[in-house]
């Protein structure tokens, strides 16, 4: 069984060190020290220079730069500012006056390659261009707390070969247990005062809170099993680390390279990560303790099919992190599907009128195939909303995020050295060459697009291209977009048959940017109330 590193946390960390003027002495007695504390201080200031300034970049042709650095910039302080807050703007408007045209930015992640959607083929074949080095260094893999990060980009690869290999042979299987567990959340989650009961609830449920306990719960399911996908610490554990780790991260990288290692140990949002992963070690130890007893008892009839039981038997011996491995894959489950969830919600409260012909579809599936992997299949206007979602409203305006593994000389000239970043900007799906009023959603357009020869393949949601790389692209496309799928169509499907939804009166939902992130409204609240559904779902 893998050993399990507990790690240590301080029990108390000061914030800064005390200043009291009668214990401080007097810099012109003693000269010396002050002056080669300044000459130290002098020689850092060099170094952060020199660190940051070396550019990973080149070009036979000079690279526009959007937020450049000043020269007294020795810690990106100032273009990281104006990447959090000025990153969409900055990539949109560069792209429509230079559409196929390369640009160097500023990142909280340091200065990285942004590309054109053109340019997606060419990164998406090259395997000197990594995706789970750049995740490893991006989230601070190699810092206490983080390991649900790390874990995806550790050398022994258990992680990725359990989504790619384990996670899509049983989708075949998954769709059952997933309505089932889904049946039971919602029910808890959107409570009635009977089955009869069809008033509306006009006090607004904060939707975002809402999915992210639902999915949270529904992937555990697969994760995890019954065995711990209804334990609550556990589940808390899971949203918590996933939405305060990635608010930590980002607290982190706006800090300089060589200072996190001692800053962490500071920094409120790195003590709550750190944390949680203590936590879940508590939840989940005893449970790989009582499998390996049952094991070793030689105990027949138990039979374990879920992520606990892929990630021991992947790794083989190779020494990996259960607790990291448990936390990244629900991190990656819960964070998109969560958003992606809530913005298909907002899109179809604010167009109601494909609502009717998707319960159609959904229930006319249903009968004739009940819960399987058909059913979902035969989905196709729903299949086609989600996706149009995920095009207006991704989950970021760049995609594609790679570390290069050693220099890589793209097909334009352009040079990026080893260690360099890389990304693809996603204007490609507001592109009017290839979408037809791109800025309108329209939630029919990809079950047209199945219609249109040479189309019929891409318009798939789990499809990717260089014109929607929701899912990314290529070889590193998203591993777990035939899970995340399901799991939104699965979930979709009780909410839409089961239950009426609206916005309060006046509620225009934002979308929410930061960075090269894109967020759904976290504020939205929904109203609803309980409908007939068109088919008895429970019978199923």
């Amino acid at each position: 069984m893998a050993t399990i590193s507990k790690g240590s946390i301080p029990s108390s960390i000061p914030w800064a060190w005390g200043t009291d003027q009668a214990m401080t002495p007097d810099p012109s007695a003693k000269p010396l020290p002050y002056l080669i504390a300044a000459l130290l201080l002098a020689f850092a200031l060099y170094s952060f220079q020199g660190y940051y300034y070396k550019s990973t970049i080149s070009s036979p042709t000079r690279l526009s730069h959007l937020n450049p650095r000043g020269p007294f910039d020795f810690t990106d302080t100032r273009p990281k500012k104006v990447f959090m807050t000025g990153a969409k703007e900055m990539i949109g408007s560069w792209f429509r006056e230079n559409p196929d045209t390369p640009v160097r930015f500023i990142s909280d992640s340091g200065e990285t390659l942004l590309l054109p959607p053109s340019m997606a083929n060419e990164v998406r074949s090259d395997p000197r261009l990594d995706l789970a080095s750049w995740m490893y260094k991006r989230h601070h893999g190699h810092i206490p707390g983080f390991e649900g990060f790390g874990e995806g980009g550790s050398d022994s690869h258990v992680v990725q070969a359990v989504i790619t290999k384990d996670l899509t042979k049983y989708l075949n299987k998954v769709t059952e247990p997933l309505a089932e567990e889904t049946a039971l959340a919602v029910a808890e989650l959107l409570p009635t005062a009977s089955a009869e009961d069809r008033e509306w609830h006009t006090d607004a449920l904060p939707f975002r809170e809402t999915a992210l306990r639902l999915v949270a719960r529904i992937s555990s399911r697969v994760f995890l099993g019954k065995e711990l996908c209804r334990n609550e610490a556990w589940l808390r554990i899971t949203r918590n680390y996933t939405m305060d780790g990635f608010r930590a991260s980002q607290e982190l990288r706006m800090w300089p390279g060589p200072l996190r290692l001692i800053v962490h140990w500071f920094l409120p949002s790195c003590h709550k990560v750190r944390a949680y992963r203590q936590e879940a070690h508590r939840v989940i130890e005893p449970v790989l303790e009582a499998r390996h007893r049952l094991k070793q008892a030689g105990t027949k009839g138990e039979v374990f099919n879920d992520a606990l039981e892929w990630f021991e038997q992947t790794s083989a011996g190779r020494r990996y992190d259960p607790v990291g491995a448990q936390l990244f894959i629900s991190v990656a489950a819960i964070h998109t599907t969560t958003d992606l969830l809530c913005q298909v919600l907002i899109d179809l409260v604010t167009h109601p009128n494909i609502i009717p012909p998707l319960r159609e579809e959904i229930s006319g599936a249903l009968r004739e195939h009940g819960w399987k992997k058909t059913a979902l299949h035969n989905m196709k206007l729903l299949d086609s909303v989600i996706k149009e979602t995920q095009r207006v409203k991704p989950i970021g305006v760049v995609v594609m995020n790679r570390r290069a593994q050693d220099d890589v000389t793209l097909s334009n000239g352009t040079k990026v050295r080893k260690d360099g970043n890389i990304a693809v900007s996603m204007h490609g799906c507001w592109d009017s060459e290839f979408y037809e009023n791109p800025e309108k959603w329209d939630g029919y357009r990809f079950l047209r697009l199945r219609d249109t020869p040479g189309r019929e393949h891409t318009a798939q949601l789990v499809s990717t291209s260089p014109n929607h790389l929701g899912f990314g692209h290529g070889e590193h496309a998203c591993p777990g977009r035939f899970f995340a799928a399901a799991e939104v169509k699965i979930t979709l499907v009780y909410l839409l048959l089961n239950y009426d939804w609206r916005l309060p009166e006046g509620v225009v939902p934002k979308i929410y940017s930061a960075g090269f992130g894109m967020g759904t409204d976290p504020f939205v609240k929904v109203q609803y109330r309980r409908r007939e559904p068109e088919v008895d779902i429970a019978s199923l």
